[in-house]
């Protein structure tokens, strides 16, 4: 070797746990952006597990404008778009992987992008929803279905809870925990009891002292986990 030169290791050549660690470090909107293109070490370090517990996106939101008819919003034609292309780079990545979920509230997910999530991430456990305007009974009845494994979720209001919780209770054996955004009324209270009468934690806005007595059959550990008179 000449004096003054050295030889320049180049990126490829880096340790697959090297650029794991790099990549944990990006966001979802940068580890989508194209670098598992770069070459097959870049690939395969963006697929590696560690970088996919965790599918979260809370940082993207729809651009929406409310409306008077059903589904009451309209979302553009762009941001379904972005979503859908996420979508399928992060599910394509990671390989199953993903055993948490986190939607934001205002990202409008509709029937389609749900279940095509639900069918590529079968091991989730921890699912925190959006606003449910453009997810109907059939698809999330069909996602739920898939989730054998769910143990947590996150969910807004909604108006007919039998049927989720229903489904719930018919294919999530492990499920123990339940976070509402929003009201809580007796009518899920009484479903919850139902359906869900081992449930651990229940955090939830309660508004009516009656409402304990609809939840008395559930496991005492969880009775309340947050109550607001």
């Amino acid at each position: 070797m000449e004096d003054g030169c050295s030889i320049a290791r180049r990126w490829e050549d880096l340790d697959t746990d090297v650029l794991v660690k790099i990549f944990q470090s990006f966001n979802i909107f940068e580890l989508t952006s194209g670098i598992a293109h770069v070459c097959s070490a870049w690939r395969m370090a963006c697929c590696d597990p560690q970088l996919w517990k965790t599918l979260d996106l809370s940082m993207l939101k729809s651009n929406f404008i409310i409306i008077l008819l059903d589904p009451y919003v309209y979302v553009d034609s762009r941001s379904d778009k972005t979503l859908t292309r996420l979508l399928k780079i992060s599910l394509s990545l990671s390989k199953g992987n993903i055993t948490t979920l986190i939607f934001h509230f205002n990202l409008y997910v509709s029937d389609d992008q749900l279940t095509y999530t639900a069918e590529r991430c079968p091991r989730l456990r921890r699912l925190v929803l959006p606003a449910w305007n453009r997810i109907k009974k059939t698809g999330i009845c069909k996602a739920i279905g898939t989730w054998k494994d769910l143990e947590s979720l996150t969910m807004p209001k909604i108006a007919n809870p039998l049927y989720l919780m229903e489904e719930i209770s018919k294919n999530c054996k492990n499920f123990n925990k339940l976070k509402i955004m929003g009201p809580f009324d007796v009518l899920f209270a009484s479903t919850l009891a139902a359906y869900l009468p081992k449930l651990k934690k229940s955090f939830h806005h309660l508004h009516l002292k009656e409402l304990l007595e609809k939840l008395m059959n559930l496991s005492a550990e969880g009775l309340l986990s947050y109550v607001n008179f």
